[in-house]
């Protein structure tokens, strides 16, 4: 799953050349509502939103499904201000990364299991 408030063809066109399927929603609300009803493998944060920030978008989606990927995506030129370091530190299954880091994962899991795992 793909959740993007603004603009993401980029990170989208990212997933779709490694041969990934994206479902994408507008914001962490919506993403919250679609995990209770679905099943995805990871969930890809590239913005939330005003309703619900990043944080609370990871712990809310934490709670309902515990082993899924969550990789936030975070301008490669400054530490996104609203992502505490600790919290990706110690919430399993939960990276920050910039697009370039985005994708050497998908390339680095494409070649081995094909199953993308980031902690």
């Amino acid at each position: 799953m793909l959740v993007c408030a603004e603009t993401c063809a980029d990170v989208e066109s990212c997933l779709g050349c490694a041969g990934c399927s994206v479902t994408k929603v507008g914001d962490g609300r919506s993403a919250v509502r679609k995990i209770r009803r679905e099943i995805f493998d990871t969930a890809v944060l590239v913005s939330t939103g005003i309703e619900m920030d990043v944080v609370e978008t990871v712990l809310n989606m934490r709670d309902i499904e515990r082993s899924m990927e969550i990789v936030i995506i975070s301008d490669s030129a400054r530490e996104s201000p609203d992502i505490p370091r600790e919290m990706t530190t110690s919430i399993p299954y939960t990276a920050v990364l910039s697009l370039h880091g985005l994708e050497a994962l998908l390339q680095a899991s494409s070649s081995t299991s094909g199953k993308v795992r980031t902690r």
